[in-house]
C-alpha cells in the first residue's frame, strides 16, 4: 500500500479517498465497503510506523489465545465498530485512514481480559496493558488531529466483543512478552 501511494503522488486527501479512506459523504453513496477498507490505509508514512509496532506487539498474544481466524475476524468486527461509531459521531472534513481503531479494539479486549481473568495474567503485563491504554487516550485526547471517535469506538468495540471471543478460554495462558 505504501509503495501504491508513493507512486499515486504520496499521501494526500485524494491519495487516501482512492485507496478506500473513510469517507462519510462516499459511503452514504453506497461505498460501505469504506467502513472496513480505511483500517488497512494510513494518512502518513509517520502514522503506519507509529500504528504498525503496536499492532504487532498486541495482536500476537490475542492470535494465540483466540486462533487466526476469530483473531481475523475479531479485527475485522472492530475495525467496522470503529468505523461506525466515526460515522456517527464525527464530521471528518477530509478522508479518514488508519489501523488506530483496531488498534484501540485490542486493548479494550486486554483490558476485559484483565478485569475478568485477572489472576491469570502476570502482575506486569496487567500493569504494562493499563498504562499503555492510560497514555494511549492521552494522547488522544492531546494529539491534534486524532480520530478521538474511532479510538472510543474501537476499544468498546472490543470490551463489547469480548465476552463472545473469550467464553471458552477457560485455560488462558497470557504474555505480552511471550
Amino acid at each position: 500500500m505504501m509503495i501504491i501511494t508513493t507512486f499515486m503522488g504520496g499521501y494526500n486527501i485524494n491519495t487516501v479517498a482512492q485507496l478506500g479512506g473513510y469517507d462519510k459523504q462516499l459511503v452514504h453513496r453506497g461505498q460501505i465497503w469504506r467502513l472496513l477498507t480505511y483500517a488497512f490505509g494510513h494518512m502518513s508514512y509517520a502514522h503506519f510506523f507509529l500504528n504498525m509496532p503496536f499492532i504487532l506487539i498486541f495482536s500476537r498474544p490475542l492470535e494465540r489465545i483466540l486462533g487466526g481466524i476469530k483473531f481475523l475476524l475479531s479485527y475485522v468486527y472492530m475495525s467496522v465498530f470503529a468505523s461506525i461509531i466515526i460515522h456517527f459521531f464525527s464530521n471528518y472534513p477530509i478522508p479518514l485512514a488508519g489501523s488506530s481503531g483496531p488498534g484501540y479494539g485490542l486493548l479494550g479486549m486486554y483490558i476485559f481480559l484483565v478485569l475478568r481473568h485477572r489472576n491469570k495474567i502476570p502482575t506486569y503485563d496487567r500493569r504494562f496493558i493499563i498504562t499503555f491504554t492510560l497514555m494511549g487516550f492521552i494522547m488522544t485526547f492531546l494529539i491534534p488531529g486524532i480520530s478521538i471517535s474511532g479510538h472510543i469506538g474501537g476499544f468498546v468495540g472490543g470490551i463489547l466483543l469480548s465476552p463472545f471471543v473469550f467464553k471458552k478460554q477457560k485455560d488462558l495462558e497470557f504474555s505480552i512478552g511471550g
